[in-house]
Formats: structure tokens, C-alpha cells, sequence
């Protein structure tokens, strides 16, 4: 999946007290161990770890300017350090 792209929550999720589904969130990627999706939801400022089936896309492979302009700003923390070690 692309960096970027919205996703809509299909299923019923509670995060922080709050059912998302029906929501748009901003997927950023895929977990090598687990296969869940980090996504960050802006409606509440949340991120959360979502197995696949509780999201699809909104339009495959599209990437808005404001998804955009949100990415390019965010790092993994283990990525934060690699560079401070450099």
C-alpha cells in the first residue's frame, strides 16, 4: 500500500474510548512481524496498529496534497535514531 493513501474503518474499532468506524485515516506501513497497518487518524489525533480487514482504501494508490504534506513529516522512531547515531 502507499504511504499516504486514506483509508475508510469498515468494522466496529475502539480507540481511546472512540468507535472510528466509518472514519478516514492516513495509512503509513505495514509492520514486517505482525502485518498491521500503522495509521494515524486525524479526527482525534490518534494513531493505532489495525489488521487489514478492518480498512480499505479510499482510492488505491492516490495520495492527496494534505496526506502528502502530513507524510513527508513523519519518521519512525527507529529511523530518529539511526540518523542521530550518523
Amino acid at each position: 500500500m502507499t504511504k499516504g493513501v486514506s483509508v475508510l474503518v469498515i468494522k466496529d474499532y475502539d480507540l481511546f474510548d472512540e468507535n472510528i468506524k466509518g472514519c478516514k485515516g492516513i495509512y503509513i506501513k505495514t509492520d514486517k512481524t505482525t502485518g498491521k497497518y500503522l495509521i494515524y487518524f486525524p479526527i482525534n489525533q490518534e494513531w493505532a496498529d489495525m489488521t487489514p480487514d478492518l480498512v480499505k482504501r479510499v482510492k488505491p494508490g492516490f495520495v492527496n496534497k494534505k496526506n502528502k504534506d502530513f507524510v513527508k513529516n513523519v519518521k519512525t522512531l527507529s529511523s530518529v535514531l539511526n540518523s542521530r547515531e550518523s
